[in-house]
């Protein structure tokens, strides 16, 4: 691919931002447009999504909408062309042919609507599995969207206008346009009274929107949902199968719910399945097949197959008892449009020296990395010595997220600290999730080696520095090549996002990972907030998506990334990071994060050419 065809501009550049604009982002970095052809291209815009609560709102300044039971999509129309995106953003225009079809036939120009995609049952009412069998059928007439908002419309941003408007303005767009494009109307009356009628009906719940609110993006109390009928997405940990049926399928199946770090048991689904449901979930679920549980705590399921909880199930249930488990569990579908939070593996095992036992608290273990290899402190000293000042400029001053190697165990750590030398800053932060926590910091070289005492080997800093830890002062963005990826692919996505962020008014600087890949990492001339920066990597990386997504894709889904490349912009966000430049990696050979110049990268230097023994000059090591 020419570096030209992936060239990208944005309606608002960093460089122009005025830094009283800079927290919030909202204003232009989700209406970020990518340049394709020479003409603008509207973007997936993130989903405002409603909070739970326990009962409907009763005054008079809310609309009430039913809440439909099938998959959040947007379209996105331009010049009669459409596409439809998932909740995560993935392009299902695929999946939703009828709909995109009817989409790119509506009279404007552009718009973008935000709706409900749903199949509807015998009975009239959304019906969840039928939805899911449909969606193998790219022409069903049975898809229908059920639009409730109107975000754009031929040129003018809607967010901002009341939401009696936008849904004036969308209900005059799609008239004559149904069963497949179907206006969701809403009723003016009273919460309760809309939510007793939805309940008597079977539906799931209602939702309630405030009638003078604009839209904005992530969950807000200015919309709020019930339900009729608890329902939620679990991981499946285990099925049991239908003996000596043919073909073959699941009885049942194991689900489990997160806690903190922890994967818990949560409960058997044994309903809900029809024949063909019970073979494909059988068939989906034969590749993620392992010998062992995946949950924290063992639990006694001598029938149990377990597989990777890397699935996700829509169960349906009526109430949780005191252990976490669910009650009168009713299987409804799996949830493809989302993508399961990667187990954490279990704490590792004990080991005994001098009569004692001696292990990892499982609370201390974020991630635990198995195939690791770690340097001797001696080794980690001798290095910090060597590379303190280069390293310093990268690391100083910044909250450090750490991997650490203590009683063999090498891994991500959280939580209480050991004890901490005195040449290692403690920094009091309030965490997203409640409470307090403590981050290290260090700014000389007595504080890297206070960092070897603690058994530290890899670091990853923040993207902010501990004067200011609320605002991002620089952006990454992580290139990792799936299975099958040459890695002169890897270089030229990488100069392709170069010449993006360089139309974006960023001056980007590439690292070397020391593992599979390439960071491009960019100083911010005015501080945004952790969210706003998430959101103008994400914009970065989908203008690339955008030119070739057989090529790239956002998601971390290992089923997606063979031979494409996964533009991780995840590392952006509070608390999120990146390997630190100069960082040691736990891996053979000890390769070393760091940054490099753009010659290099054109002449394909590998991601692990620096070592511990060699951090100024690479090891000769030849691209593939």
């Amino acid at each position: 691919m020419e570096k030209s065809a992936a060239l990208c501009i944005y309606t608002i550049s960093l460089k122009f931002l005025e830094p009283a604009a800079a927290p919030g982002l909202e204003s232009w970095s989700s209406r970020r447009a990518c340049m394709s052809s020479g003409k603008d291209r509207l973007s997936f815009i993130e989903f405002q999504s409603p909070t739970l609560v326990a009962k409907a709102p009763e005054d008079g300044d809310w609309l009430h909408e039913i809440k439909y039971d099938g998959y959040r999509t947007q379209l996105i129309v331009e010049d009669g062309m459409a596409r439809a995106f998932t909740r995560r953003g993935y392009d299902w225009s695929h999946r939703y042919r009828r709909i995109v079809q009817a989409a790119a036939g509506l009279p404007v120009k552009s718009a973008i609507i935000d709706g409900e995609a749903v199949v509807l049952g015998d009975t009239g009412l959304p019906d969840y599995q039928a939805l899911e069998r449909e969606l193998g059928r790219p022409n069903s007439a049975r898809l229908i969207l059920y639009a409730f908002d109107l975000l754009y419309l031929n040129g003018r941003d809607l967010r901002h206008r009341p939401l009696v408007e936008r849904k004036a303005a969308l209900e005059k767009l799609l008239k004559d346009k149904a069963p497949t494009l179907t206006y969701a109307e809403h009723l003016e009356v009273s919460g309760r009274e809309m939510f007793d009628h939805a309940c008597r009906m079977g539906l799931e719940g209602i939702v309630s929107k405030r009638a003078d609110a604009p839209y904005r993006s992530g969950v807000q109390t200015s919309w709020v949902k019930v339900k009729c009928i608890k329902s939620d997405t679990f991981p499946i940990v285990a099925f049991v199968e239908k003996l000596g049926a043919e073909p073959r399928r699941i009885a049942s199946l194991y689900i489990g719910r997160r806690e903190d770090d922890r994967l818990l048991y949560a409960g058997k689904a044994q309903s809900g399945y029809t024949l063909e449901v019970a073979r494909r979930v059988r068939e989906r679920l034969d590749p993620l097949v392992i010998d062992k549980s995946p949950l924290s705590v063992d639990v006694d399921k001598p029938k149990a197959t377990w597989v990777r909880p890397e699935v996700l199930a829509e169960v349906q249930f009526s109430g949780v008892t005191d252990r976490g488990v669910l009650r009168e569990a009713v299987f409804k579908g799996l949830r493809e449009d989302l993508v399961a939070i990667p187990a954490k593996p279990s704490a590792p095992s004990q080991r005994r020296a001098s009569g004692k036992d001696h292990r990892v608290p499982r609370e201390n273990i974020l991630q635990l990395l198995p195939d690791a290899v770690s340097p001797s402190k001696d080794e980690l000293i001798r290095y910090w010595q060597h590379v303190a000042d280069q390293a310093l400029v990268h690391l100083g001053r910044r909250p450090l997220k750490i991997v650490r190697h203590t009683f063999g165990t090498t891994f991500y750590h959280k939580g209480m600290l050991p004890e901490i030398p005195a040449a290692v800053h403690q920094l009091r932060i309030k965490k997203r999730e409640g409470g307090e926590g403590t981050r290290v910091w260090v700014d000389d070289l007595a504080g890297l080696l206070g960092l070897v005492e603690m058994d530290a080997v890899e670091l990853h800093p923040w993207n902010a520095t501990v004067d200011d830890i609320e605002h991002a002062d620089r952006l990454v963005l992580d290139l990792d090549p799936g299975e099958g990826v040459e890695w002169a692919e890897v270089t030229e996505t990488a100069l392709a996002l170069r010449d993006i962020m360089s139309a974006a008014g960023l001056e980007s600087r590439p690292k070397v990972t020391g593992g599979k890949g390439i960071h491009l990492m960019a100083p911010l001339a005015v501080k945004i907030t952790h969210d706003g920066a998430r959101q103008l990597a994400k914009s970065l990386a989908q203008c690339l998506v955008d030119t070739d997504p057989d090529r790239y894709l956002l998601s971390a889904d290992p089923r997606a990334r063979r031979g494409r490349i996964f533009l991780d912009y995840l590392r952006n966000g509070r608390g999120n990071t990146a390997v630190g430049a100069y960082s040691p990696r736990a891996r053979p050979g000890f390769p070393i994060a760091r940054p490099v110049t753009w010659a290099q990268v054109e002449r394909n230097i590998r991601p692990d050419a620096f070592t511990m023994d060699h951090p100024f000059r690479a090891a000769g090591r030849k691209a593939a």
